[in-house]
């Protein structure tokens, strides 16, 4: 885990001085034309752009953790196809099939098949045979899904700070971009020095710009891992209660 950290880090690093290095040659390219160069340069396409490419960075390294979880999280869903559960219309189950349910998924684990949707339902059976109360099987089985999605969604918690972490160098850049204009305001008379004013402006403003759009783009990806984790949830909920816990009957 740390190993592959490292790599996210050091890839992050790369691809972002890349991309700024691209930017440059691009702005250098295009630089008689007026427009195509601004537009390049705002993105990080000069010399002052190095806080658009730690955006970058950390952009690039937020991606990376958002995608190795949501692998892991894609993996999960093969659980739900297991077929574990009797689904057929109508059928019921005895204490004894429950029982036998939970020793079919401690032998799978054995195997090496351990899913998040397998634990769900073995500790289901696990509090059925405890109390042997359905109620209360299912008030256990929900708590304990619950607790489940807050510990995934709680690993989130790197990629929050990176998303508020993406603004506030913006923020920055921009407060950088308009200290060194201020330092320059005695040569705002000058024929150099009023260039290399706005020059430091562009810079403040163009910082706020790329942080607001590479941070919408995050937010995107990471709210879509958002409903990955919502839909899986709410399949395995909804396949343990239909097809275990609702099913469960004992004969007076």
């Amino acid at each position: 885990m740390f190993k592959s950290k490292i790599f996210q880090l050091v890839f992050s690093i790369l691809a972002a001085i890349s991309v700024w290095l691209l930017l440059i040659l691009l702005g250098n390219l295009f630089e008689s034309v007026a427009g195509m160069y601004r537009f390049f340069e705002a993105l990080g396409g000069s010399d002052k752009g190095y806080i658009q490419a730690m955006i970058y960075a950390v952009f690039f390294y937020s991606i990376f953790e958002l995608y190795e979880k949501k692998m892991v999280i894609k993996a999960e869903f093969g659980g739900l196809d297991q077929r574990l559960l009797p689904e057929r219309d109508q059928l019921v189950l005895s204490p004894e099939e429950v029982a036998g349910i939970k020793l079919t998924i401690i032998q799978l684990e054995g195997e090496g098949k351990k899913f998040l949707v397998n634990n769900f339902i073995k500790k289901a059976c696990t509090q059925y045979r405890n109390d042997k109360s359905i109620s209360d099987t299912l008030q256990v089985f929900n708590a304990q899904v619950d607790n489940s999605k807050e510990e995934l969604e709680g690993k989130l918690e790197i990629v929050r700070y990176l998303l508020g972490a993406i603004i506030s160098l913006g923020f920055i850049g921009t407060l950088i971009g308009l200290s060194s204009s201020i330092g320059m305001a005695h040569l705002a008379k000058t024929a150099e020095g009023m260039p290399e004013i706005t020059r430091n402006l562009n810079v403040a403003f163009d910082t706020t710009l790329v942080a607001l759009l590479i941070g919408l783009v995050l937010n995107f990806f990471y709210h879509r891992y958002l409903e990955y984790i919502d839909t899986f949830y709410a399949r395995a909920r909804s396949y343990v209660i239909d097809n275990l816990i609702s099913r469960i009957y004992v004969p007076v």
